[in-house]
């Protein structure tokens, strides 16, 4: 039933975003054409561009944030939530459907982020392309020493986890904190900020007194930190932490849910 759930909750967030990623990606081309030849035409151009390519930028992050509260809230806690929770589908799997939708989004809207910076780079090489052809220049950055810490794929890889676990997280986090502002029938939106402000407050006083005992730091031959030492304790406390934020949903969403 999760995969029809997902089936449905992907596409209505994508409906949304995807035209904003279109229009993300060309302004980021733009900006890559223009800059380089700043220097022989008029900035005008070139500020126009930075300025569309920002603002752009930020309507998605915020967009992104709001349709994740959005989805969550309106689905379970608000108006559809009388039709939604009839359905056969238990509260665990209406939340893990939002949670892994919104993870996907925010996964999705950073390899965007990073796709518009290849594009400001390739605008510039094709404005650039009198002074040196494009396999030369990959030529030249192949040949780049890097000087990458060694086992540097495990690092990449666990950093990557400990991204998403931290993504989930926070995801968790904001949805703790509208299901208990829901609990105040007239005050929802002042009462979820709230919420998440103290959870953050517990969040970071049970990390402050635990962390020392997971962490210590030690550094390679190489100079760079032992990743290890950072990513078991981070991985484990995120678990932990999703996973209390997921239990005060479902409590809160089977035991204390108000539709009225």
């Amino acid at each position: 039933m999760l995969g029809k759930l997902l089936k449905y909750e992907i596409p209505a967030m994508g409906r949304k975003l995807l035209p904003l990623y279109a229009a993300w990606a060309v302004t980021a081309l733009l900006l890559g054409l223009t800059t380089q030849s700043a220097e022989s035409k008029s900035e005008f151009m070139v500020v126009i561009s930075a300025l569309l390519y920002t603002a752009i930028a930020t309507t998605i992050f915020v967009m992104t944030i709001i349709l994740i509260i959005q989805r969550y809230s309106n689905s379970l806690l608000g108006d559809e939530a009388y039709f939604n929770h009839v359905l056969p589908v238990s509260v665990s799997a209406h939340i893990g459907n939002k949670a892994i939708s919104a993870t996907l989004w925010i996964f999705i809207t950073a390899l965007v982020a990073l796709l518009t910076a290849i594009l400001i780079a390739i605008g510039a090489i094709i404005v650039g392309a009198q002074d040196v052809s494009f396999r030369e220049m990959l030529h030249e950055l192949w040949n780049i020493d890097f000087n990458l810490p060694e086992h540097f794929g495990l690092y990449l890889i666990e950093g990557l986890i400990l991204a998403l676990t931290g993504i989930v997280k926070t995801i968790m986090q904001i949805y703790a904190a509208v299901t208990i502002g829901h609990q105040v029938q007239n005050r929802t939106t002042l009462a979820s900020i709230g919420a998440y402000i103290l959870i953050l407050i517990f969040e970071s006083s049970v990390g402050r007194a635990l962390l020392p005992l997971f962490i210590n730091l030690e550094y390679g031959t190489d100079g760079f930190v032992n990743f290890n030492k950072v990513f078991i304790p981070g991985f484990i406390m995120a678990v932990i932490f999703s996973a209390i934020y997921f239990f005060i949903c479902k409590y809160l969403m089977e035991k204390r849910l108000n539709l009225a």
